[in-house]
């Protein structure tokens, strides 16, 4: 199924030179449409675009490089070259690197990707920016820097390992290990960030240096633990 799909993507692009150009982009358009479905159903890669392309029959390797775009499952990718290894569904992307899926999307400068268990690696300048839905309409957006950064396409977790600075709403946040959870209706389980190492939180005129901390973002509540420091600004009240 795998070599059906790249291959009607370049016998599709080699017979577009020879028609006239709307109806060749009537053609395209639709199959664009087509494969984005395809790539939801089945765990393929869709190249909807590409300047160069190149496929290793031998190796079951395919590279495309130049203005590179392509869907796979709910993910739409941009990069400048892609090598992706038709054998364990394993992808490489290089240069540029954006991913948008949903409400969430993710920049670095390369991305390895695991498409079987739908796990992608993120390298170099990563940010992640993630739109929630508040009450009454609203939307929040969490950013979050990172040099590395991991995504898992089932659960929607995301994690980093190597350091983490995040933003909501007034919250700024600093930690060795933050993990994103989303929630899950069926556990129980509340959105949230699991923060570990050294973590200092900061919000408004409040700072908190802690070893780990929860934020459940619903309810905006903090729980923490080994609280090394914190700092709380009282106002006063005004007399009236």
């Amino acid at each position: 199924m795998r070599k059906i799909v790249i291959w009607e993507v370049l016998l599709l692009a080699s017979f577009l030179l020879f028609l006239p150009c709307s109806f060749a982009q009537e053609v395209q358009t639709n199959e664009a449409a087509q494969g984005a479905q395809e790539a939801q159903d089945n765990k393929e890669v869709i190249l909807e675009k590409a300047e160069k392309i190149r496929y290793d029959s031998a190796g079951e390797i395919f590279v495309a490089s130049g203005r590179v775009i392509a869907i796979q499952g709910e993910n739409r990718i941009q990069c400048q070259e892609l090598t992706f290894n038709l054998k364990d569904n394993q992808g490489i992307f290089k240069g540029e690197v954006v991913v948008a899926r949903g409400k969430t999307e993710i920049r670095s400068s390369l991305m390895e990707g695991d498409f079987d268990a739908e796990i992608y690696l993120f390298k170099e300048g990563v940010e992640l920016k993630k739109e929630r839905e508040e009450e009454e309409g609203e939307t929040s957006f969490i950013f979050w820097k990172a040099p590395l950064l991991y995504y898992n396409g089932n659960t929607e977790e995301a994690w980093s390992e190597e350091g983490a600075e995040i933003e909501w709403k007034e919250t700024k946040i600093k930690a060795d290990q933050a993990h994103y959870y989303p929630e899950n209706g069926e556990g129980g389980e509340k959105e949230r960030i699991v923060l570990e190492g050294k973590v200092f939180i900061t919000e408004k005129d409040r700072e908190m240096e802690v070893t780990k901390a929860v934020y459940y973002l619903d309810t905006e509540v903090l729980e923490a633990e080994g609280i090394t420091r914190a700092r709380f600004l009282i106002e006063e009240k005004s007399e009236e």
